[in-house]
């Protein structure tokens, strides 16, 4: 078994990481000072990348930043929406569902304020309406769906008595304005929780409160009186492979993070580090994630031990595991966003296509003129280009702007995961590739290389809206199909249509669908009552999860992660 400070190296989210190590264990991002001075001045702002990426990490820095910083200006607040979509099944039942969401939003963003006064070893104003304790009560309430009890009492907030409460505790600390920090925001919410949200974004933000978000590309879903570009300005973080700092940032995180012996075993075999570099696809979790397989346990009675093995095969084996990983993040969404089930399975057979096109494309080809990227000719349907919303979202494809090509027309330009042209064979086309051929193909790309496809090409010979139908939920009394979304009634047995919750269905998978071992899932069955991912968030004290053999505090409160990570 791992030491406590070896656990710590592999926690994948940075919000579970202890401060000392969070401070200790980053490294500088290429563009850090650039996008942490935008996420400290005034002005909303949007900090988007797929999972792992990094945003959290850069939210959490310019929090650290502006905490210690005796001459800013700003108050920062640092806010986590993980739990929001608990909150969704109130949209099916309750009809004050807004309300309700709102008061969320604002309990929580006094929970954040009274948790800096804490940082700060400073005591609430007086004058403060409501204390901790309350709040937290209030907020755990609404997770629970208990606005009964929550309606009894007289604490009730709006957007201004929010900026009266924040005002009081600026002149305490003496700063002129507040910066809110929205982790895990917006895509964690359900449509209308997302849409509720945006129109509390636009509205919360004013001369003395700078709202910042974190969301996802490709699913975030905006109220209609919000617009990107105008109230607020975006910040993608997701870094780009192709970009000089690439590397040498990467390095500098590893060499902080891992133990000196394990980082002079890695650097030993510059080339297959920098090939499981490239693999990761510029998300920090990723390498993390492949780090760590090469972690061997020796530990016997007396002493815990590890060696790392890393070599040829091993790193190959963690490029097919990251790629798979990231594959069942893409296909997460056929649960997380029913009515696109069937938009998520054939865009899994286009991207399987995608991958073919370019093996062809690469075949015979020098290794410095293999093409890493597909271009899709406009017009792109609607309906694909929702799909490639979804690849982004779970970093299948990094989007690299248009290039135009005259009378062939405009395209759009799509970077495939590394770890799929590697995994899949899709660079030079042959049977074996030496590492050196791999890194050198991925290292000197030519910018001019790509792959022109056709969108009717990806589908095949059917329409798009026979490829890409709705998934609506059929009659719980017939089974027969509803013939829209918006429908009350069945068309057939005349039952009342009742609208389903993302977050029931999402809750009640098993928990296999957890990035956990079969033997681990054994385990926790045999020797608990849990079987679905809501049995692990209803066991707050982790009671059930510790009785499981080889499941401490360290694992209990990692798989804990692992499911609000799941319904987030």
């Amino acid at each position: 078994m791992a030491t406590a400070t070896q656990q710590n190296l592999f926690v994948e989210q940075a919000e579970y990481l202890e401060p000392e190590w969070f401070e200790a264990w980053t490294a500088e991002h290429p563009d850090e000072e650039a996008i942490l001075r935008k996420l400290s001045q005034s002005g909303a702002k949007l900090v988007t990348g797929p999972r792992g990426s990094g945003k959290t990490t850069l939210l959490l820095k310019a929090y650290y930043r502006m905490l210690r910083d005796s001459h800013s200006a700003a108050l920062p607040v640092y806010v986590n929406f993980k739990s929001s979509l608990k909150l969704e099944p109130l949209y099916k039942s309750n009809a004050n569902a807004v309300y309700w969401f709102n008061q969320w939003l604002l309990l929580k963003i006094y929970q954040g304020v009274l948790s800096t006064l804490a940082e700060l070893s400073l005591a609430a104003p007086s004058t403060l309406r409501f204390s901790k304790p309350d709040v937290d009560r209030l907020t755990g309430q609404l997770e629970l769906g208990q606005t009964e009890l929550a309606s009894t009492s007289s604490m009730e907030l709006d957007i201004s008595s929010l900026e009266e409460e924040v005002h009081k505790v600026l002149e305490v600390v003496g700063k002129s304005r507040c910066v809110l920090l929205l982790d895990d925001a917006a895509h964690a919410f359900s449509a209308e929780q997302q849409r509720d949200f945006f129109d509390f974004f636009r509205q919360v933000k004013s001369r003395s409160i700078s709202p910042k978000a974190a969301i996802y590309p490709g699913v975030t879903i905006y109220s209609s009186t919000f617009h990107v570009g105008h109230d607020a300005e975006e910040i993608d973080v997701w870094l780009k492979p192709q970009s000089s700092g690439y590397i040498p940032f990467l390095m500098a995180m590893l060499e902080r993070r891992l133990p000196p012996e394990v980082f002079q075993t890695l650097t030993a075999d510059m080339e297959l580090l920098k090939l499981v570099c490239y693999a990761s696809f510029g998300m920090p979790r990723a390498l993390l994630n492949m780090i760590r397989n090469f972690y061997r346990d020796t530990s016997g009675e007396q002493a815990e031990s590890y060696e790392i093995v890393f070599n040829r095969p091993a790193a190959l084996k963690a490029v097919k595991e990251v790629f798979d990983n990231t594959l069942s993040v893409y296909r997460s969404l056929q649960v997380k966003l029913p009515l696109y089930a069937q938009f998520v399975v054939t865009g899994e057979q286009l991207y399987m296509r995608a991958l073919e096109s370019v093996k062809a494309y690469n075949k015979e080809k020098l290794v410095d003129r293999q093409s890493v990227t597909i271009a899709i000719q406009r017009p792109i349907p609607s309906e694909l280009t929702k799909v490639l919303g979804f690849f982004q979202y779970s970093g299948l494809l990094m989007p690299r702007g248009e290039v135009s090509r005259g009378e062939k027309g405009v395209f759009e330009l799509y970077a495939i995961h590394y770890a799929a042209l590697i995994e899949r064979n899709v660079l030079l086309g042959k049977r074996s590739v030496n590492i050196s051929e791999y890194v050198e193909a991925l290292e000197r790309r030519h910018p001019h290389e790509f792959t022109r496809v056709n969108p009717r090409t990806l589908v095949g010979t059917r329409d798009f809206s026979d490829a890409f139908p709705l998934s609506l939920p059929p009659c719980q009394v017939c089974r027969t199909p509803r013939v829209s979304e918006a429908a009350k009634f069945c068309l057939n047995c005349g039952a009342q249509l009742k609208s389903v919750s993302a977050f029931d269905s999402i809750v009640g998978r098993g928990i296999e669908e957890l990035p956990l071992t079969s033997t681990r899932v054994q385990k926790i069955k045999q020797h608990s009552k849990i079987r679905t991912i809501k049995d692990i968030l209803m066991d707050h004290d982790n009671r059930e999860l510790r009785s499981v053999p080889r499941v401490g505090p360290y694992w209990a409160k990692r798989i804990f992660a692992y499911a609000e990570e799941f319904i987030a």
